[in-house]
């Protein structure tokens, strides 16, 4: 019966694994091809044999499902394969000249201009060569700023390709690039490129585009500014640029991120309003038909106008198939439909499969339709109030039974006041989008948008000082949580067989949940006595900054240089993930200052330090001691920063040491000059600069 209601889950849940299979354990696409080929005769023999012993067709239904389950795995794998190996190839470090079109809103930064371009190389006999995706960082100036979507110009520069993460557990760049279809980089200089013209091939994205631009603006003169501004261009249309970290932070906290983030609620409200203004197109199938292509091209011109984040494809891909639905005075099931969505969008691109927003939105989705309904109807209000407080508060915790797992693994983060928070958050967020709307389709009137602007700010208003306070209450957050991939698969297991357990009274499924809860609590010991026993020091590789680290048990010193320890978001980026994986706090130390006493086990005083059994020397160049002042010092490594010259010989009269770690601040020319001169002299140097970050263990220390 629930397959029978739901096929498109059987369906998804088939492509998901070939995706899946084919990401994890590649093949060529002649083998993917070929595979699918056979699945594909394989069925078609199945059917024959079928019309011709129609007798005992039912003894052949299980070896149907396998072959029809079988062939959607190998379409799956299929997909995947060709996105992955369908990537154009181009000249990394070489200077060459390209033809580039910008492909998306460029985004301004402090010093350069980021956009995704088209690129072409332009071969000898001046031809185009087939077209790839890069990201590119303009250097900012009045001629860079002013490019938009749809422009074209030539420029000669080397491409490059995104860094491999340089620290342990730092996000991947490079990966995400590639999940999205992008391989290489580029930086170019004001006197490296020419505007060409403007031609966009993709007319909707270009009035689309436009129509933000406006819209932006009005907003801009109509009432809103500062956060308001910035929070309004998030909500109604999805351009989050302007959101300054403690902004995002503040939503973050109160467990509201998701109403930044253009999703189903927006394009249900906008389904709602014009669903109730075309309500006399009902009379015959042609009229409903007719509504349902208007309801069509308003959902999906809004998507477009939003960028179409995956949020906002699940949602408009949802809502077109129960408008074709109603269209056709067919009732479908919510399971159903969701699915159907997610098989749709990951038959156009599978790499989908990996996007966080993706998960993030299909898995809310997935817990409000699963959990809301059987916890709603535990308790029941006469009072209306109470009833919508009740049922906003169990829509909350749908949701984040739906997303703890994956959210927590992803961003080290739970909200503990997001049940409260979403109380106000909900009705406050429907308001903005209502007048939101309104005040997009007056835009272009005299008056109104300003009445309605004010309006709108107020209410962007109250929430920002909503989410904000919540950083003011005590526990409002869980931070430093330590999700692993097995750990969240353990979760969502542990919350289904509770749910199954509790909905359908099966007493039984509490041995495997005990059993699952046993695991974690061994995974999770292992995990505390590993934290307890760690002793290492690191020396991070962040650009042109010095950050080492000495680690011991829970305790540890990060000692950072004056500028680095300022740039917080700087440091979060590179060393969050290896922070919680390891159990660290946040002590931080300036490298300019002696500390001798600490819970690490350091001792430090700027020029030397101890660590366990480890002795080292920092040196930047400074004339600070002379050979024959003082006994040849025998050390395990000398760590060199800065960027004053250094000679290796004069070190060699100093120190007698066996290894040289050059950390980030160190340039590329005085890297290059120190490598020379340790390897003419016997002995090795470690650049984290380009291997990444220097670890030791100190009980691999002999």
């Amino acid at each position: 019966m629930f397959w029978s209601t739901r096929p498109f889950v059987r369906i998804l849940l088939y492509l998901v694994t070939g995706i899946l299979l084919g990401y994890y354990l590649p093949v060529s696409t002649l083998v993917a091809s070929s595979l699918l080929i056979i699945g594909l005769i394989s069925l078609v023999l199945l059917y024959v044999v079928k019309l011709i012993r129609n007798r005992r067709v039912h003894k052949w239904q299980w070896m149907q499902g396998l072959l029809i389950g079988f062939t959607l795995a190998l379409t799956g794998l299929l997909l995947i394969t060709l996105r992955m190996n369908t990537s154009s190839k181009v000249a990394v470090g070489e200077t060459k000249s390209y033809w580039a079109e910008v492909v998306n809103d460029p985004i301004e930064t402090q010093l350069s201009v980021k956009m995704l371009l088209s690129v072409r190389p332009i071969k000898v006999e001046g031809d185009l060569a087939d077209p790839v995706q890069l990201i590119a960082f303009l250097a900012k100036d009045m001629k860079s700023q002013a490019l938009k979507y749809g422009d074209r110009f030539l420029f000669q520069a080397k491409i490059g390709v995104p860094n491999e993460p340089m620290n342990p557990g730092e996000f991947n760049y490079k990966k995400y690039l590639a999940l999205n279809g992008i391989h290489y980089s580029v930086f170019i200089n004001g006197n490296q490129w020419q505007y060409i013209d403007n031609s966009s091939q993709n007319i909707f994205k270009k009035l689309a585009g436009q129509l933000r631009n406006y819209l932006l603006q009005s907003l801009q003169e109509n009432g809103l500014g500062g956060r308001d501004y910035a929070v309004a261009a998030a909500i109604l249309l999805g351009y989050d640029n302007l959101m300054d970290t403690d902004l995002e932070q503040d939503f973050v906290n109160a467990g509201a991120m998701h109403i930044l983030c253009v999703s189903g609620l927006h394009v249900g409200v906008i389904f709602l309003v014009f669903n109730l203004l075309l309500g006399f197109l009902r009379r015959n199938r042609f009229q409903r038909i007719i509504k349902a292509l208007l309801l069509l091209l308003l959902v999906w011109s809004y998507a477009m106008l939003t960028g179409l984040s995956p949020s906002v494809q699940r949602a408009a891909v949802m809502i077109s198939i129960f408008i074709f639905g109603n269209a056709l005075e067919r009732r479908g099931n919510a399971f159903n439909t969701l699915a159907a969505s997610a098989f749709l969008l990951l038959l156009f691109n599978p790499l989908l499969i990996f996007n966080v927003g993706f998960q993030l939105s299909y898995s809310a989705v997935l817990g409000i339709l699963t959990f809301h309904r059987p916890i709603y109807l535990l308790m029941y209000f006469k009072n209306k109030m109470a009833d919508k407080i009740w049922s906003i508060t169990v829509l909350s915790f749908a949701a984040q039974l739906g997303t703890f797992p994956l959210a927590a693994h992803y961003f080290h983060f739970f909200p503990t006041y997001f049940w409260l928070t979403n109380l106000f958050v909900f009705p406050l967020s429907f308001l903005i989008i209502a007048a939101g709307m309104l005040f997009i389709a007056v835009s272009w009137l005299p008056l109104l948008p300003m009445l309605i602007g004010t309006v709108l700010s107020g209410f962007i208003y109250l929430l920002n000082q909503l989410v904000g306070f919540v950083k003011y209450l005590p526990f409002h957050g869980m931070n430093d949580l330590y999700f692993p991939w097995f750990k969240v698969l353990f979760v969502y297991a542990i919350i289904l067989l509770l749910f199954f357990m509790f909905s359908m009274k099966k007493v039984r499924l509490l041995l495997p949940v005990l059993g699952i809860f046993v695991l974690l609590l061994t995974f999770q010991s292992i995990h505390k006595y590993n934290i307890l026993k760690q002793n290492r020091m690191v020396v991070y590789s962040i650009k042109k900054h010095s950050a080492y680290d000495f680690i011991n048990g829970r305790e540890h010193l990060l000692l950072l240089d004056s500028v680095l320890i300022k740039e917080q978001e700087n440091l979060d980026y590179s060393l969050t993930n290896s922070r919680v994986m390891w159990g660290l706090d946040h002590q931080q130390a300036l490298l300019d200052v002696p500390n001798t006493s600490n819970n690490a086990g350091l001792y430090f005083d700027v020029d030397f330090a101890a660590f366990g059994d480890l002795k080292i020397a920092i040196v930047d160049g400074s004339e600070k001691y002379y050979a024959g002042k003082f006994e040849k010092m025998k050390l395990d490594v000398v760590f060199v920063k800065g960027k004053k010259s250094l000679q290796i010989k004069k070190l060699q009269t100093l120190f007698n040491v066996n290894e040289v770690i050059l950390d980030a601040s160190v340039p590329i020319w005085k890297s290059r000059k120190i490598e020379r001169e340790v390897k003419e002299n016997g002995f090795s140097c470690y650049n984290v600069r380009k291997k990444g970050a220097y670890i030791v263990e100190l009980q691999d220390i002999k």
